[in-house]
């Protein structure tokens, strides 16, 4: 199996360390976190979407036997939500945007074989949070990763076992 470090917390990497956060001040959406209750800056990174756009599944031969070996190639659509009670949202979202195509940013997607889009609209989304009176700046990205497995496979599951001959009404295709 593969280990993966989840496209959400290699964001959260990059943020924290780029915009200079405290800790505990970027997670992602649902994590049972209370929100802060000063005025100050803190970040949300919400998983919109998956959308696979390749699935390949390859047999290979290893010295001990046969592997199969899979792959999916992933658009991830990621929302990151700036949020503040002061004007920190509003005035900040561009480092957000510089953080993404930072040297920790490219050193990370590298290490983690990813692609994170550099650039990513951003807009007022204060409006949904209504009487909490916060300010709300979204930044959409896309990133594109690539999952994958390997198996090692049993003699008895991989499926060519065919002799090299064929036969076709008495006479040999291939030859003997």
């Amino acid at each position: 199996m593969i280990e993966y470090t989840g496209t959400l917390d290699i964001l959260k990497q990059i943020l924290d360390k780029e915009m200079n956060m405290p800790e505990n001040r970027v997670w992602a959406y649902n994590s049972d976190i209370d929100l802060p209750k000063d005025s100050g800056l803190f970040i949300i990174l919400f998983m919109k979407e998956q959308i696979p756009y390749a699935n390949n599944s390859k047999f290979a031969g290893t010295a001990d036997g046969m592997e199969e070996r899979q792959t999916v190639n992933i658009r991830e659509e990621i929302l990151i939500s700036l949020v503040s009670r002061n004007t920190d949202a509003r005035n900040r979202v561009y480092e957000a945007i510089l953080a993404l195509n930072s040297l920790t940013s490219r050193q990370l997607q590298a290490k983690n074989r990813i692609h994170i889009s550099i650039l990513g609209d951003a807009f007022d989304a204060s409006f949904l949070e209504a009487s909490a009176m916060l300010n709300r700046w979204d930044i959409r990205i896309r990133v594109f990763r690539a999952y994958g497995t390997i198996r090692a496979l049993n003699d008895d599951e991989y499926y060519d076992k065919f002799p090299n001959t064929a036969e076709f009404e008495g006479q040999y295709l291939f030859k003997k």
